[in-house]
């Protein structure tokens, strides 16, 4: 008898005890809301974006650094004009490795230039369009040379609504070599040079996520 009477006290302490801390906790609760809704929400959301935009740029940073061997300035460079160009820059990144092996003084057989081996006839017509100025061996300087490598890139794929198979054929072949491809070859746009970078692509964005 009394160790029920023992159990029915220590259960009614339990309850008594439950309740006390539901109150308290919600009380609590209470005063974080009141006090979370005087700090400015939009402000706050803002900060921690860009907090981990820029957490996740620099490792974007290294990790270009560490596979391309170029300068850190330069890697930065490349991460910032995707992100306002809107690109992968996985895809740039693949790109460039397909085309020079990330060397800025690559010289192509047909006179292409630099890390994205433009043509002069390609590269002229971007840089006016730039409003830049415009001599070939321009196309030397990595910086410059990254700078319409990415406009050209950007441009087509927004011509191309974002067709990554006939964006890099057409950046490969040029915009007429797409059209004769698609009529001759393949209407899909697919070709070896486009399935390398894209696999370029995937490549380094598994290796990035498992860093």
């Amino acid at each position: 008898m009394k160790g029920k009477k023992y159990l029915t006290l220590l259960a009614a302490i339990c309850i008594f005890s439950y309740f006390m801390m539901v109150n308290s906790g919600a009380s609590t609760l209470d005063e974080n809301k009141h006090t979370y809704d005087k700090i400015p929400q939009e402000e706050t959301i803002k900060t921690n974006i860009y907090d981990y935009r820029d957490l996740y740029e620099k490792a974007l940073i290294d990790f270009t650094k560490e596979i391309s061997g170029l300068e850190y300035d330069l890697c930065k460079f490349l991460v910032v004009e995707c992100r306002e160009n809107h690109l992968d820059p996985f895809l740039v990144l693949s790109l460039i490795k397909r085309e020079s092996d990330f060397n800025p003084k690559a010289v192509g057989a047909g006179g292409e230039l630099g890390l994205g081996q433009l043509m002069e006839n390609t590269a002229r017509v971007i840089a006016e369009n730039l409003g830049y100025a415009y001599e070939h061996e321009m196309l030397l300087d990595p910086e410059f040379n990254l700078k319409l490598t990415i406009t050209q890139l950007s441009y087509l794929k927004n011509l191309y609504e974002d067709d990554l198979h006939k964006v890099l054929t057409a950046y490969n072949r040029g915009q007429q070599g797409l059209r004769n491809y698609l009529k001759t070859y393949n209407e899909r746009g697919i070709s070896d040079y486009s399935s390398k970078v894209l696999q370029y692509a995937t490549d380094f964005k598994e290796e990035f996520r498992k860093r």
